[in-house]
């Protein structure tokens, strides 16, 4: 597993098998327009912003360290233009705290976007938010991103609590073996991967970018793997265009090649888990009601 990949997100709950991690308390606070009282300025306002990232169902549980979150970066736009950015936040005891000056448009929050995503510049060349809602996240160093982002419409209601979801722009392969004998996983490469995918989800459909290159991923294991591993191989959400799994592993002591084209569109926050038996494959999709799609489960028979 790519331990660039193995990020924390907050405080971590476990209940009846199922683990949760949630944000409390970004706080925003708004400095209030100055009314008509001797021309005195109120106190200022503070709304309390509740993060939340929906958990996994069932055996597709979040990866310890998974969701650790290293940078935190967030932007406002009204009226559809881009009219702050705040860079490296850091949390306070009560969570990201964020001075802006009224209670209209739209905060954007992007966490683990590092360097690759440059707010301050999008603000000066005049970004719109239909530009910005198309924002592209590239690979970093060969790897994608493990990204999170999430918005928050600001109704101009002074409300003591809002909340806002943080949802991961990758998706996720989990390996499962289920060998009666000996087996052992060699590798696992998914062909035909797009290699940039959205900031933002484009609607219900898993969307690509326009012209987006694709290559083959690939996951090699210096030690082959011979029980289930979560978290083997990330990819960006998108649209699928002939993508292809395929496994090699020793099964029984034979060389096996499992190859499959893939069903479906591979869509953000979900995970995907193949399982190797000894004569075929199956590629099951977990989901939640919230965050995860319904997907379609998967043979494939080796080549004997």
């Amino acid at each position: 597993r790519d331990p660039e990949m193995s990020r924390g997100l907050g405080d971590v709950y476990k209940r009846q098998g199922l683990v949760g991690i949630v944000l409390l308390g970004l706080a925003f606070t708004a400095c209030s327009k100055e009314e008509d009282n001797g021309g005195v300025n109120e106190p200022p306002r503070s709304v309390v912003i509740t993060t939340r990232q929906i958990n996994y169902e069932g055996s597709g549980q979040a990866i310890e360290d998974e969701n650790t979150i290293t940078d935190m970066k967030a932007c406002l736009f009204e009226k559809g233009t881009m009219t702050k950015v705040f860079e490296d936040l850091q949390p306070s005891a009560d969570g990201y705290n964020l001075q802006i000056n009224s209670y209209e448009g739209t905060i954007y929050m992007v966490a683990n976007a590092g360097n690759m995503i440059d707010l301050q510049q999008m603000k000066e060349e005049g970004i719109s938010e239909e530009e910005w809602k198309k924002t592209t996240m590239a690979m970093s160093n060969g790897k994608v991103v493990n990204f999170f982002t999430g918005s928050l419409v600001i109704d101009g209601q002074n409300q003591p609590s809002q909340s806002l979801t943080l949802k991961r722009g990758v998706a996720r392969f989990d390996l499962n073996v289920d060998v009666a004998g000996s087996a052992a996983i060699e590798s696992l490469t998914l062909r035909n991967v797009a290699q940039s995918g959205y900031l933002f989800a484009q609607g219900e459909v898993a969307a690509s970018p326009a012209d987006v290159e694709r290559n083959d991923v690939t996951a090699h294991f210096d030690t082959a793997l011979s029980a289930s591993t979560p978290g083997v191989l990330y990819v960006y959400e998108q649209e699928n265009a002939g993508i292809e799994v395929s496994i090699e592993a020793v099964i029984d002591g034979q060389h096996k090649v499992l190859t499959k084209t893939l069903e479906g569109n591979l869509k953000r926050n979900t995970i995907y888990t193949v399982t190797v038996r000894k004569n075929a494959i199956d590629i099951v999709v977990k989901v939640d009601i919230d965050d995860w799609e319904p997907g379609e489960d998967t043979e494939i028979i080796p080549q004997l």
